[in-house]
């Protein structure tokens, strides 16, 4: 791929919506950049990052690519998916329908989208703003079928696909299971009950009335952003355009920048759309049967750490990684948007954060080590394994997937990419890491047909294709 990065690296824009002219600087003004350039090579894509304070936007600073084919460099105006931080979007169109009474959370959503009621019983519009309603991942039934990040898959294709589905993978109300697929379904509610598209309702109810104008939700390609950063991955000693055709909405798919999202950010004080409940409501956090908290209210995380409140998001999707970290105590954000895969967003807002709340943030919590998977035990011997090989199809799913014998290896291809598996309990086979799972009838005995398990796909039957006799 050919670049351009002349002056790339050196450009970031520092931006005061209080004052024309630039203030004093602050040394703020030079530990930012210290975070960031440590980071962002020359000629690499890179980030943007904001501070709110008090209302205002009192730091906007850009640095690296934006395109590296074109050598464009990013700006403070520069607009970028922000994948799963659409979620609190999507979770305020809804609030604002129920106040105008035309919806309520406790709503089943087979009132809204009857053609899920065989694997929606029981669960309701707050099961879904909470992540805890249990349907199963329409993402892993795409890919399934081999949809790829860079195919274009549409809204109608996903809710076909979710309308096949017979179970969900939990009891709702059950456990926190972090979903796009609720908050894609979310999306499909707000579009029937407004009579809009969601990108419609949110442009006319939200983005418009705050004054954020480059914020618009993308659910058509091409998206004809003039000031879209390109999204990139890490290839070889380099980067590679990482982009995608996925038109679903709701989970994601909203695209904005610095300048529109600092306004978005003020309406948590002000109230200016929506009013105060509704702002409260917000940061309401959804309760397991159980009463344990999730710790997780519409569309954003509330968590106590530092011994301040801390109200977050990220997103992640394809070579885009976004974050915004809100204080209500302290009338402070930190907003990161980057156009690289391998940026932690998160932790990049914590560096910001602490630079400007040190003398009030409490000790960093120690971190916590991750405690390596235990490989899976073999429980039994299935001898002969081509007696498994063969093509078998998914009824649910509406896929294929085959096992393949090599070498005494028993390799799922078509739905999976190659994945080795190897014997765990009896009649199963797994990955190394016990991600994925394939369970066959009769410990093992029966070869003709399996149970599909993964975290977001939860016993999906497969049975074996019949060769035609010849």
């Amino acid at each position: 791929m050919r670049s351009r990065t002349g002056g790339c690296l050196a450009h970031f824009a520092l931006a005061l919506v209080t004052s024309t002219s630039l203030a004093a600087k602050t040394p703020a003004d030079k530990s930012i950049p210290d975070v960031f350039l440590e980071f962002v090579k020359p000629g690499e894509p890179g980030c943007t990052v904001g501070v709110v304070q008090n209302g205002a936007l009192s730091h906007a600073l850009a640095f690296g690519v934006a395109d590296l084919e074109r050598g464009k460099p990013l700006d403070t105006h520069s607009i970028f998916n922000l994948a799963s931080v659409s979620k609190q979007f999507t979770a305020f169109a809804l609030l604002l329908l129920e106040q105008q009474g035309k919806l309520k959370l406790d709503d089943p959503i087979a009132k809204h989208l009857p053609e899920l009621a065989a694997s929606s019983r029981g669960v309701t519009l707050r099961h879904l703003v909470h992540h805890t309603g249990g349907l199963r991942d329409y993402i892993e039934l795409l890919t399934m079928r081999g949809r790829g990040d860079a195919d274009g898959t549409t809204i109608h294709e996903t809710m076909l696909a979710l309308a096949r589905q017979t179970k969900p993978n939990e009891a709702p109300g059950v456990e926190y299971d972090y979903s796009n697929t609720g908050y894609f379904l979310l999306g499909v509610v707000i579009a029937r009950v407004s009579g809009q598209s969601l990108a419609e309702f949110s442009r006319q109810q939200i983005f418009e009335p705050l004054g954020m104008n480059n914020t618009s939700i993308v659910d058509r390609y091409p998206d004809g952003i003039a000031a879209l950063a390109r999204g990139y991955a890490k290839s070889g000693k380099g980067f590679a355009i990482d982009e995608t055709g996925w038109e679903q909405v709701g989970d994601g798919q909203v695209h904005s920048d610095l300048h529109d999202l600092a306004l978005w950010d003020e309406n948590f004080y002000t109230a200016k759309v929506g009013d105060r409940a509704l702002v409260d409501r917000m940061y309401e956090v959804g309760l397991l049967n159980s009463g344990k908290s999730t710790d997780y209210a519409a569309g954003l995380n509330v968590d106590d750490k530092r011994g301040l409140r801390w109200v977050t998001h990220g997103g992640s999707w394809v070579g885009y990684r976004s974050n915004i970290s809100r204080i209500p105590s302290e009338h402070f954000s930190v907003i990161v948007l980057c156009n690289r895969a391998d940026a932690e967003t998160g932790s990049l807002a914590n560096s910001i954060a602490e630079i400007f709340l040190k003398d009030k943030l409490g000790p960093a919590e120690p971190e916590e080590d991750e405690e390596e998977s235990a490989p899976v035990a073999a429980e039994w011997q299935p001898g002969d394994l081509s007696r498994y090989a063969g093509a078998y199809f998914g009824e649910e799913a509406n896929a294929r997937c085959v096992l393949d014998e090599r070498g005494g290896q028993l390799v799922l291809e078509t739905c999976a990419d190659g994945e080795e598996l190897k014997p765990g309990k009896p009649g199963e086979f797994v990955t190394e890491s016990g991600w994925l799972s394939l369970r066959f009838p009769s410990g093992g005995k029966d070869a003709d047909s399996f149970i599909y398990h993964s975290p977001g796909l939860r016993g999906l039957p497969f049975n074996r294709i019949k060769e035609p006799l010849e």
